[in-house]
């Protein structure tokens, strides 16, 4: 089963995105963390969920790992979504195995480990197939954070539908998606939503916008290169 459990977002002011976001939507972020070495991060913990804001501090340093030589050479040319995290549940190794006999080759599994907000760590395995498609975590255990809020769904520009809808399908093994729209087709997770939209404009490409709810409300955090835009 597949779980949409977190989305990393590059910024370049952190503090001024934490405060803007806060402001908006009254969702609370933990104290300032260092999610690899170069750089800085704070997290909102959304039930079951979170988003990761994370601002480069150092590139140099953050060259020093692969994760954080990806994310510099991503943040140095713009802000935005870095990253979509899918829990996976019932073994990383047998997903990935299964994924191999449709031909699709996963980077891992690979132990991880992340700072989690009272000052310990939370080890997790991950899979990767590329930053334009979600990579894959299983964690050694369960967590929830007491919230209000819960992380919904992410959204993807693609120039591509059928295309992108055919990669989806192998590498996760997903049923066909919803029709939302003439543009819009969307993947319904065990927990959450991805939802691909068409666009003619190759600098549209990629992940977009984060979808957080509670009861009395809904939240669109579109992320671009400006920042990210409140709805």
């Amino acid at each position: 089963m597949l779980y949409l459990d977190h989305i990393t977002v590059a910024v370049r002011n952190l503090q001024d995105t934490v405060n803007n976001i806060q402001k908006a939507t009254g969702i609370v972020f933990s104290d300032p963390v260092i999610p690899f070495p170069g750089t800085i991060g704070q997290v909102a913990y959304l039930g079951t969920g979170f988003i990761e804001l994370i601002s480069l501090v150092d590139a140099n340093v953050a060259r020093t790992s692969p994760l954080g030589a990806a994310f510099a050479s991503y943040a140095e040319q713009r802000e935005g979504i870095f990253g979509v995290a899918w829990e996976v549940t019932g073994g990383m190794q047998a997903f990935v195995d299964e994924a191999s006999s449709r031909d699709v080759a996963y980077i891992g599994p690979t132990i991880q480990q992340a700072p989690l907000k009272e000052g310990s760590y939370i080890e997790f395995k991950t899979a990767f197939l590329g930053f334009h498609m979600p990579w894959l975590i299983e964690y050694e255990r369960s967590r929830t954070w007491p919230s209000p809020y819960h992380l919904t769904g992410v959204e993807f520009n693609t120039k591509d539908m059928e295309r992108d809808v055919s990669a989806y399908i192998a590498a996760y093994n997903l049923d066909a998606p919803e029709l939302a729209s003439g543009h819009e087709r969307v993947f319904k997770l065990e927990r959450g939503w991805l939802s691909l939209h068409e666009t003619a404009n190759p600098a549209q490409v990629g992940f977009h916008t984060i979808v957080i709810e509670k009861e009395d409300a809904a939240y669109r955090l579109h992320c671009t290169n400006d920042g990210i835009q409140i709805h």
